[in-house]
C-alpha cells in the first residue's frame, strides 16, 4: 500500500512553470496519479503526461490514470460537490491500496491551494487508509494573469479579493481589487460600473493563451463571443479575470 502521496502543482502545463521542488520530486518517484480527462478534456491528461516525459526522458515510472466521474449539474451545488468528493476519495482509496510502491505523486493543475478540491479529498482517504500528504505548490493563474497584462493585482493600502462566479453574483458593484476564477456565468455582464477595468485571460501559459484587457463597459461584449467561441472549439475552455474598480483606475492612471 501507498504511504506518502505529493500533491504536485504544475502550473498551466508549461515546463517552465514548474517549480524546483516540483521537478526534483518528478525526477525521483516512481509512480504517478493523473486524472483520466475524457473527449476534448484529454488535453489535460495528456499535458500532465507531457510534463513528466520532458522531465524524465527515460520513462522509468509508472503513470496510473483515474477515470473520475464528472461531476453532475444540480440546484444543491455545494451538496452535489461533496457527493463527488467522496466518490473520488473511494476511488483514490481503492488504488492507494492496491499500489505497492511506498511515495506516489498526484498531479494537480495550477496549485493544489487554490480553486482545487483535492486537499479535502485526500483528507477523506486519510479518514478510510494510514497515508500522509504533502503539498507542492504550482504557479496559479492569476499570478501568470498579473504578469501577462503587466499589472500588479493589489495597490498601496488596498485589498485584493479571490472569489468564485458564485460569490460574485452577490455583489452589486465592485468595491475592490477583484480576480474571479473559471466564470462560466459570465458574470461581469450584471455591472455597469463606468470606468471599472478588467483584464481577462484563458488557456494562461499554454499554446492556446489568449488575453484581452480594457473597461468592462467596453469589452465584455467581445469577452463573452470570444470566450464561447473558444469553449466551442476546445470542448473547455480555463480563464481568470480580474476586476479593478474606479478609484484603483484613477489612481493606476
Amino acid at each position: 500500500m501507498v504511504k506518502k502521496v505529493y500533491l504536485i502543482g504544475m502550473g498551466p502545463g508549461n515546463l517552465k512553470y514548474l517549480t524546483l521542488e516540483a521537478v526534483d520530486l518528478i525526477k525521483r518517484l516512481p509512480l504517478f496519479l493523473i486524472p483520466l480527462k475524457s473527449s476534448k478534456k484529454t488535453y489535460l491528461t495528456e499535458k500532465r503526461k507531457e510534463i513528466l516525459y520532458k522531465i524524465r526522458k527515460d520513462r522509468n515510472f509508472k503513470i496510473v490514470e483515474i477515470p473520475f466521474p464528472e461531476r453532475k449539474r444540480s440546484f444543491q451545488y455545494k451538496e452535489a460537490i461533496t457527493s463527488w468528493r467522496r466518490k473520488k476519495a473511494e476511488i483514490l482509496t481503492e488504488i492507494l491500496q492496491k499500489e505497492s510502491t511506498e511515495e506516489v505523486g498526484f498531479i494537480i493543475w495550477g496549485d493544489p491551494s487554490i480553486y482545487d478540491g483535492h486537499i479535502e479529498i485526500f483528507k477523506d482517504v486519510q479518514k478510510q487508509i494510514p497515508i500522509e500528504f504533502e503539498i507542492i505548490p504550482g504557479i496559479s493563474a492569476f499570478q501568470i494573469l498579473s504578469a501577462k497584462h503587466k499589472i500588479p493585482l493589489t495597490r498601496i493600502a488596498g485589498s485584493l479579493l479571490f472569489t468564485t462566479p458564485r460569490g460574485l453574483k452577490k455583489f452589486s458593484e465592485i468595491k475592490e481589487n477583484t480576480v474571479v476564477f473559471l466564470d462560466n456565468y459570465e458574470s461581469y455582464r450584471k455591472f455597469n460600473q463606468k470606468d471599472l477595468k478588467i483584464y481577462w485571460g484563458a488557456y494562461l501559459g499554454t499554446e492556446k493563451e489568449v488575453l484581452l484587457s480594457g473597461r468592462l463597459s467596453e469589452v465584455k461584449e467581445k469577452i463573452i463571443e470570444l470566450r464561447r467561441k473558444l469553449r466551442k472549439e476546445n470542448g473547455w475552455i480555463m480563464e481568470i479575470y480580474f476586476l479593478l474598480p474606479e478609484d484603483k483606475v484613477k489612481d493606476e492612471e
